[in-house]
């Protein structure tokens, strides 16, 4: 199944809480209109910190062609005529994913979660990046989450599908029952090698809508 994550930020003049807003009441009922995604998920960024990015938009294709309808061409923008992109910068971010579950836990309403943006080092080859992901890391953050009173899921997405070079390797997109949780995980997780491949990490947290399951 083929993963599409678009980031966007409001535009000048726009506050965080207008492109919430229209994002929520009248952007993802279009989206689900009218792309008909096989899942449908938003983040919303919590705006205290100043996030670089205000939301993620998350769509799962089983169909990678009707996916790139959506992704390739100015379809999302002509076809959804709702006023959303007008409040947004215009320059989206997107990353076209493989997608691994690696703690496949419940994502609750009130759930808190954090992403992780990752960009790898350019003298590191990919296929050293991404293997030691998922060997060398990702069981790093899995088992401590596991041990972590609160942890709930935890996800890697490789954005290595798009057929150009994205302007991030991937995220990582971790959820917690609470900002407890969140905090006292982040305390036990260690150095593990993959951290010589990656550019510091940017992270947001926020909290997730379900637009469809």
């Amino acid at each position: 199944m083929l993963k599409l994550v678009v980031l966007a930020r409001r535009g000048e003049g726009v506050s965080h809480d207008e492109l919430v807003a229209r994002w929520q009441d009248a952007h993802m009922p279009a989206v689900i209109e009218h792309v008909q995604p096989d899942h449908y998920r938003v983040t919303f960024f919590d705006s205290a910190n100043e996030p670089q990015y205000d939301g993620m938009a998350v769509l799962w294709f089983n169909d990678a062609d009707r996916a790139r309808r959506w992704y390739a061409t100015s379809d999302m923008v002509t076809t959804l005529n709702d006023g959303f992109f007008e409040l947004t910068d215009q320059k989206p971010v997107v990353l076209v994913c493989e997608e691994h579950v690696i703690v496949d836990g419940p994502t609750p309403a009130d759930a808190v979660k954090v992403t992780g943006l990752l960009r790898r080092k350019a003298e590191i080859d990919a296929d050293t990046f991404y293997k030691s992901w998922l060997e060398d890391h990702a069981p790093n953050v899995a088992s401590t989450l596991n041990s972590t009173p609160g942890g709930l899921r935890y996800v890697v997405s490789h954005a290595t599908l798009g057929g150009s070079k994205p302007m991030y390797a991937g995220l990582a997109e971790v959820y917690y029952a609470d900002p407890a949780a969140a905090s006292a995980h982040m305390r036990q997780l260690g150095p593990d090698k993959f951290l010589k491949y990656t550019e510091p990490a940017e992270f947001l947290n926020g909290y997730e809508v379900i637009g469809i399951e």
